[in-house]
């Protein structure tokens, strides 16, 4: 090994010993803020009300911590997410503050109107079933549980969303157990989600120029043809789900007249590009990398392939 090599590989492994290092004093900082913040919380309550910690499977198969703060005669509580605290502490927030922060947001989620009553009657839920799309890799584990349809690298998997109130929006993964509490087949839940996703959450399509020009305030340039769309529902939320909706994206191929790729940006919402031979399908994948690694929370990521839908075949392919 070349003397210049021997230098590059040393400080190749002290830069990656640093890294290590920082990793295990983040993590052994934010074990002290949670075992800290647990006992300020059960000072504050004198033992009144029962403090549990809980480790939660997001998207992804991410892991967050979440409290929950029950009191005696509570039948639910609701669980409140660390993260956020935790940034917050590291930003300058006393645990004090942060503790009594908590104890005010379990009051009032708690207060608000919630009922399972619509969600176990399944005549009254159909109507508020829908789909969104995952990793299908990513989600494996938690697959084996739940009623999807495999479709590409991606999974179609569902759920019930609450509507109306404070608490619009929120919504429930929906699992084996509940198709058999509803006394339902997966094909039930399927025409129902179908109907209501595309109905309820229209999609839309913006050109990214546009948008930018929006987000700024100012008045968009023209330009011509856009190089790239923002496709969604018109809430942006689980939005990458539109590219299932009937005739969408044969619709958006007779507008641009021409064949175009699919990045999958997020979990809600995927860019168009169409196909003018500018880009690469290797630049176009690159892109998706490095947005994935540098800009979308782990539990938002929805894959690292890219799509190409062909307007004669009228069909989408990795």
């Amino acid at each position: 090994m070349r003397y210049g090599e021997i230098l590059s590989f040393f400080a190749f492994s002290v830069l990656l010993s640093i890294k290590i290092i920082k990793k295990r004093r983040m993590y052994m900082e934010y074990e002290a803020f949670k075992e800290t913040l647990m006992d300020f919380l059960r000072e504050k309550t004198g033992g009144e009300k029962s403090i549990s910690l809980h480790r939660v499977e997001k998207n992804n198969g991410i892991e967050l911590d979440a409290l929950v703060v029950r009191g005696k005669r509570d039948k639910i509580a609701p669980m409140i997410y660390l993260k956020p605290f935790y940034v917050d502490f590291q930003g300058g927030l006393s645990m004090e503050e942060i503790a009594v922060q908590i104890l005010q947001l379990s009051v009032t989620e708690k207060q608000e109107e919630f009922s399972l009553t619509e969600f176990e009657d399944y005549r009254k839920a159909r109507t508020k079933v829908y789909y969104k799309l995952v990793n299908y890799d990513m989600n494996k584990r938690k697959l084996q549980y739940m009623p999807h349809i495999k479709y590409l690298d991606l999974a179609v998997v569902f759920y019930y969303r609450l509507e109306g109130g404070k608490l619009n929006g929120a919504s429930i993964i929906i699992h084996d157990c509940n198709l058999h509490a509803w006394g339902i087949e997966k094909e039930q839940l399927v025409k129902d989600a179908l109907l209501n996703t595309s109905r309820k959450l229209p999609y839309t399509i913006q050109g990214m120029e546009a948008l930018i020009a929006e987000l700024s305030g100012s008045q968009p340039r023209i330009t011509g043809e856009e190089l790239m769309y923002i496709l969604t529902n018109e809430e942006k939320y689980y939005g990458a789900a539109v590219i299932l909706y009937p005739h969408v994206l044969n619709h958006i191929a007779k507008v641009l007249k021409k064949n175009f790729y699919i990045l999958p940006s997020s979990v809600h919402e995927c860019i168009l590009v169409p196909d003018q031979g500018q880009y690469s399908r290797i630049e176009l994948k690159r892109m998706v990398k490095e947005v994935n690694d540098s800009q979308v929370e782990d539990e938002e990521i929805l894959s690292y392939e890219i799509y190409y839908y062909d307007c004669k075949k009228e069909a989408l392919m990795m």
